[in-house]
């Protein structure tokens, strides 16, 4: 991987890991079209980094609410982890070797957009977040880490069917990706320790932090103004796409 090469998966990192699309199904499809034959594990860990120290700076407040003020959201993010992280344990070689195909990003990607539109129009519950919600929005997460689903669409899109609030939805989501970020950190620090580190490593760090500050933050916005379905649209079509011509 050229230096450009770092640059360019940061960018698509920082914009895909907030806008509801799948970060890792881009990825794959990106170092499939610049000719890596190989998952870059490694790599993308340092760009889903960059990623949470994007989250730190735009929700530091929210963060700092639930170990003080609001801890009753903290009790759900770790009702909601936990879930994830089970569903991982349980289906993590499977995972793994789903990213060597991009046939299976193709498909998760139409399935992403399917959710990303029944999220969006269609609501089964009352509003407001509960112990049961966070864990099945947990599940969802689990789910997402197959490339090609959204984590962000998934949890969002789940969040919202479920009757959370745009604001509501988007913030737990969030909130819900900073301990998957960091375990999945932990979990591959071993091949880390391995690797050695290049200026490449640094470069996709930290363009994908300021791409994606800048991406939350459009986010936020269009939550807010219910356009979600747009991006259900755009994955579907990337979705055919890649099965027609990856």
């Amino acid at each position: 991987m050229t230096f450009f090469e770092a640059i360019v998966s940061g960018i698509v990192q920082g914009v895909t890991e907030f806008f509801p699309v799948s970060s890792s199904g881009h990825l794959v499809i990106l170092h499939r079209l610049i000719g890596l034959k190989e998952p870059q594990i490694v790599f993308d860990i340092f760009l889903h980094l960059g990623t949470l120290a994007a989250i730190f700076v735009v929700f530091r407040k929210d963060i700092i609410a639930m170990f003080t003020t609001n801890k009753k959201v903290g009790v759900f993010v770790l009702l909601g982890t936990v879930t994830t992280v089970v569903f991982v344990l349980l289906f993590n070689n499977r995972i793994e070797a789903a990213f060597n195909s991009a046939g299976m990003v193709g498909a998760m990607l139409i399935l992403t957009g399917a959710w990303l539109i029944v999220g969006s129009f269609f609501k089964v519950s009352a509003k407001g977040l509960s112990g049961p919600k966070s864990i099945l929005i947990g599940l969802a997460q689990g789910i997402a880490t197959i490339p090609g689903i959204s984590r962000s669409g998934a949890t969002i899109s789940s969040g919202l069917f479920l009757g959370l609030e745009p604001d509501q939805a988007v913030r737990f989501s969030f909130l819900l990706s900073i301990p998957a970020i960091i375990g999945a950190f932990l979990f591959k620090l071993k091949d880390i320790a391995a690797v050695s580190f290049s200026a490449n490593h640094v470069a996709g760090f930290i363009t994908s932090c300021i791409i994606g500050i800048l991406a939350l933050k459009l986010l936020l916005r269009i939550v807010y103004r219910k356009k979600l379905h747009f991006f259900g649209i755009y994955c579907v079509a990337a979705g055919i796409l890649a099965l027609l011509f990856l």
